[in-house]
């Protein structure tokens, strides 16, 4: 659909990466994304007085194929491993604790803001790191996207920054932004919906 109004050299956009471009000379960015790993593109609208024209010009486009509004799987994400940025993260939260460590370029100038922090931090490595956590509870959990905090041994390591069930994988899920002394496998206790519930830490992606 998006190939249609903007052309077939959209299909050879790498992800993450994008394009300016016009839609019926409309200014925008176009870049390929997904929020739920399945692929997909965003649309920059670079002229605020054009956003309804643009609007219309996709909901006819998409109209065939009986797309229309819609809001994110959060559950396919958190399956994914993919990381939200404001929601994984908080203002302290630095790339390498948040798997994003290879998107850092360390060789820029010296005087460029946050470089030096961040280099000192690729040498001596992060405090935090990211992990996937799997409840022990059986059925669904409330979902939760806000911060929870995670205990071991009844010492705050970390915290449970999104919880969701897994109807793929018939587990209650989520992210632990957690101290690098815990380890995969290792046993802690997460507070979701003012309940502990003892849970195992994993790999990312779960799926």
């Amino acid at each position: 659909m998006v190939a249609g109004v903007c052309g077939d050299w959209v299909r050879g956009i790498k992800y993450f990466w994008f394009r300016e471009t016009q839609v019926d000379g409309i200014p925008v960015v176009v870049q390929r994304s997904g929020w739920s790993k399945q692929g997909g593109f965003e649309i920059y609208l670079r002229d605020g007085t054009q956003g309804t024209r643009l609007w219309n010009i996709f909901k006819e486009a998409g109209r065939p194929y009986g797309i229309g509004p819609g809001g994110p799987n959060w559950c396919e994400r958190v399956e994914s491993g993919l990381v939200s940025y404001g929601g994984d993260t908080d203002r302290s939260t630095n790339p390498y604790e948040v798997r994003m460590g290879k998107y850092v370029d360390l060789g820029v100038p010296d005087d460029t803001i946050g470089i030096q922090a961040l280099r000192r931090i690729a040498a001596e490595g992060p405090r935090r790191h990211t992990l996937g956590i799997v409840l022990d509870a059986g059925e669904p959990v409330k979902p939760g996207f806000l911060w929870n905090p995670i205990y071991q041994g009844g010492r705050k390591v970390g915290d449970l920054t999104n919880c969701i069930f897994s109807y793929r994988l018939k587990k209650n899920i989520g992210f632990a932004l957690i101290d690098r002394s815990c380890a995969v496998g290792a046993r802690v206790e997460a507070r979701v919906g003012g309940i502990m519930q003892p849970g195992t830490l994993v790999e990312l992606p779960f799926i």
